[in-house]
């Protein structure tokens, strides 16, 4: 392991740490914890980046980007999200939505804007926690844990959460992958497995230009509900400018290959994302496809968010749907007070078919 620059137990927010492995290399930053780059070595010799970096996170004069909220200020790849979601209520949601008041002010949580701290750091396994404030707002979570593996002998990276609750709750929460899309050449071939339908964002997502239709459903993420027609999000980056937020409900697993999956068409080798479906069962999708014209976005900015949740899109702390809508019933995972709640998941790439390693819940 080779620390990036700051001690395991005093992080600054450029802090980091490595790991290093037979068929991979990758990043863990303090700020969020946040996973990126992460490069996965093939048997071949043949090595791909997969985890999106924003065009700003590493400029270390950023304009204004001390004013920025945590999560953007270095923004990249993969984190957790303790409570998943928004903070601010859209202003254009369907009269039948209830609006509700969030516990804090936190986008995706607290653990997703502050400084982590790392526990264990060695060239295969990174350890890292973030203790939660305990204030009259919100003291609902005490604490949270990410042990990030490398798969020895393969090019994957196996990751677990650990959640410590103060009080009995139900709260939204998600996992948030951000993929790199190149923005040349052949770019991604979008591969989810079997799932109950695609749902568009209920709103017209404030402060982007969205292409689709809002609050609507498609069986396949081939023909979505657009201005002008079915749009195609399969294939990225998509040839006009535009952000999409979808909910993709029940994917699931078929064989060894994960509930979803991107296929770098010019490397010809696909990145999998593996999940507990149980805790998580849906998956959303946030395309940015140079959608965003205002700062730190200035219209540059793409990649591809996939990102298993217990939630409704991101509202599920601002807004319930009705209780006919078809993810009413997502309403967040169940915490009970001192007991610690796990779950596992997997990022891996593979060439040829399937991944030649198994994994399982």
């Amino acid at each position: 392991m080779r620390r990036m620059t700051a001690h395991a137990n005093s992080p600054s927010t450029s802090a980091g740490w490595r790991l290093d492995w037979s068929h991979g290399r990758a990043q863990v930053q303090a700020l969020g914890a946040m996973l990126g780059p992460l490069t996965f070595r093939f048997d071949d010799g043949q090595e791909l980046q997969v985890m999106h970096v924003a065009p700003w996170a590493d400029a270390a004069a950023a304009r204004d980007a001390a004013a920025l909220p945590g999560i953007l200020q270095r923004l990249r790849g993969e984190w957790p999200c303790v409570p998943f979601g928004r903070t601010d209520l859209p202003p254009d949601l369907p009269p039948d939505w209830q609006a509700l008041g969030p516990n804090d002010g936190w986008p995706h949580g607290f653990g997703s804007n502050n400084l982590w701290t790392c526990t264990h750091a060695d060239a295969g396994r990174l350890s890292l926690a973030i203790d939660y404030p305990n204030d009259a707002q919100d003291a609902t979570i005490a604490r949270l844990e990410r042990h990030l593996h490398a798969v020895p002998g393969a090019p994957a990276v196996d990751i677990e959460l650990v959640i410590h609750p103060r009080a009995n709750l139900r709260l939204p929460a998600g996992l948030h992958p951000t993929f790199r899309i190149p923005t040349d050449g052949g770019g991604v071939a979008l591969e989810p497995g079997a799932h109950d339908g695609v749902f568009t964002y209920p709103s017209r997502s404030a402060g982007a230009i969205s292409p689709l239709l809002p609050d609507r459903r498609a069986d396949t993420l081939r023909s979505v509900a657009a201005d002008g027609g079915p749009l195609d999000l399969t294939r990225l980056p998509l040839a006009a400018d535009g952000e999409a937020l979808l909910q993709v409900r029940a994917p699931r697993p078929d064989g060894a290959l994960p509930p979803f999956a991107l296929h770098y068409r010019d490397a010809e080798a696909r990145v999998g994302l593996w999940w507990d479906t149980a805790q998580f069962p849906d998956l959303m999708l946030w395309v940015s496809n140079r959608g965003r014209p205002e700062f730190p976005w200035d219209g540059r900015h793409v990649a591809l968010g996939a990102e298993p949740v217990n939630s409704v899109f991101d509202l599920g702390r601002v807004a319930r749907p009705p209780a006919d809508h078809p993810l009413a019933d997502r309403t967040g995972i169940v915490l009970e007070a001192g007991q610690a709640w796990r779950t596992r998941y997997r990022i891996g790439a593979w060439q040829g078919a399937a991944p030649a390693y198994p994994w399982r819940v």
